[in-house]
């Protein structure tokens, strides 16, 4: 996929229970850019299984689009559809989608009060590659922090925004 191989799920999830637990670690945010449908909802079902394994300390975790939000509302409302991990997981009393520390923020407002958090959160906000929507906000109010971390977790284009800070770009432009 993408013209990459990729790391088996159990060695993606280490990774990324590492980089949470080292930026919560310094009182830095997790900004995470990421797709509305499914990789909002893969990244949930993640975060579920590393707080059922108990190795993510306790921190607020928000979906903050409302696209990833309805979206999820689907996939919440269709548990029966999803696969069989998930079953197993759900018949095991645990629901992916009902996690501690898990809320949305549908609102503008509810989403500006966002960028006053620096004690450590978990943010995930739509779009994808950067380059619009609220993402663009928790980046500009993140970006610039050493304790905080941006991770991108899906495919990031020429051009955009999120191609540009991955390649390293030292100077970026947000909102002017």
């Amino acid at each position: 996929y993408g013209n990459r191989s990729h790391k088996p799920y159990k060695d993606m999830k280490d990774d990324f229970r590492d980089i949470i637990v080292r930026t919560i670690g310094r009182g830095g945010n997790v900004i995470i850019p990421a797709f509305a449908v499914e990789r909002t909802q893969d990244l949930i079902y993640t975060l579920s299984v590393l707080i059922k394994e108990q190795s993510l300390p306790k921190v607020p975790i928000i979906i903050d689009s409302p696209l990833a939000i309805r979206a999820t509302e689907v996939f919440r409302r269709h548990l029966k559809e999803l696969d069989s991990d998930t079953q197993d997981m759900i018949k095991s009393g645990h629901n992916p989608f009902e996690i501690p520390g898990l809320r949305y923020s549908m609102t503008s407002e509810e989403s500006k009060s966002l960028n006053e958090m620096k004690g450590g959160a978990i943010i995930i906000s739509a779009s994808g590659m950067a380059d619009a929507g609220r993402i663009k906000h928790h980046l500009k109010h993140n970006l610039w922090r050493p304790e905080s971390t941006v991770v991108f977790v899906g495919y990031q284009a020429e051009g955009t925004l999120g191609r540009r800070i991955l390649d390293g770009e030292k100077k970026v432009r947000i909102h002017g």
